[in-house]
């Protein structure tokens, strides 16, 4: 591949929308299927320049690259969805999955995807959104070292990391395990704290002892159960991830299980531009346990 003018959009979330706005603004059209989509997602869209097509096949008709970037639990549906929309259309866009997933589900994406006679495209965008940061994307696969350069932005470095399906997801997973991981191991221990009423006497001794810890701990815990819907299934992934390499999975099923318990309470309904950032770290802790207590 040596051009590139149009993306097909799959996914107007915040990092879909915050991509698809500097592949815009750097001249390529963006384009996706907002039919039934929210208000909100449309806003978003329309303000990060994405053309509404109307239909999925109307997309993939249009394309040159089908960027799919949305919460994990989604990826592999949506990757059979555009399959079967290339079959419909008889059209073969390069079919790219930027999305927090292991290799083992990227290898099912892989079959559905060259199922239908497209080529294959494995992603992992590490970092913020573009609108708040310079993320990575990494890209893996046979094309990834000419499709890199195309899509580089100065707010969006894409690293191509070598043609084998799989590498770029799977140092996604690696990272996130580390971050993400963290941050729900110091919700699980805040609880604990709160429970055993140490959380006091805990968090100044991690001021004074553990600065990393205790900036995570009164910067990250409160804000989790807002996105504890998509990170949870990205811990099963990472589990899964670690588990294919012979090592447990425990403590990231652990990890999932905490996100599970943080998707149900109240502070859920919260988003990155809503959460309360003065809300001391006890009061969401409190929040955590008393859903932790309803649930039996």
């Amino acid at each position: 591949m040596t051009e590139i003018k149009t993306i097909g959009l799959l996914g107007v979330g915040d990092m879909g929308a915050a991509v698809g706005r500097t592949l815009a603004e750097g001249g390529l059209r963006v384009i996706s299927d907002l039919a039934g989509r929210s208000a909100e997602s449309r806003a978003r869209a329309e303000k990060a320049g994405i053309e509404d097509v109307g239909s999925l096949d109307g997309v993939i008709t249009a394309a040159d690259v089908l960027m799919s970037i949305m919460p994990p639990a989604f990826a592999e549906s949506a990757a059979v969805d555009a399959a079967a929309a290339m079959t419909r259309t008889g059209k073969q866009p390069l079919y790219m999955d930027l999305n927090a997933i292991s290799p083992i589900t990227m290898a099912a994406i892989e079959k559905a995807v060259v199922g239908a006679g497209a080529k294959v495209m494995d992603g992992g965008i590490i970092g913020r959104s573009p609108d708040l940061a310079t993320p990575r994307v990494y890209l893996s696969g046979p094309d990834a070292e000419a499709v890199a350069p195309l899509l580089g932005r100065p707010d969006m470095k894409v690293i191509a990391l070598g043609p084998d399906i799989g590498q770029a997801s799977t140092l996604k997973m690696l990272f996130a395990s580390l971050t993400k991981g963290s941050w729900a191991m110091m919700a699980a221990v805040g609880m604990a704290a709160e429970r055993y009423k140490l959380l006091p006497a805990l968090l100044n001794e991690l001021e004074g002892n553990n600065q990393h810890a205790f900036t995570g701990m009164q910067n990250w815990v409160g804000f989790l159960a807002a996105d504890a819907h998509r990170f949870g299934p990205e811990m099963d992934e990472i589990a899964a991830t670690l588990a294919s390499a012979g090592i447990t999975p425990k403590f990231h099923e652990g990890a999932a299980w905490v996100y599970d318990v943080l998707k149900d309470t109240p502070l859920a309904t919260e988003t990155r531009a809503t959460w309360d950032r003065s809300r001391p770290v006890q009061e969401s802790l409190k929040v955590y346990l008393d859903t932790l207590d309803k649930r039996g």
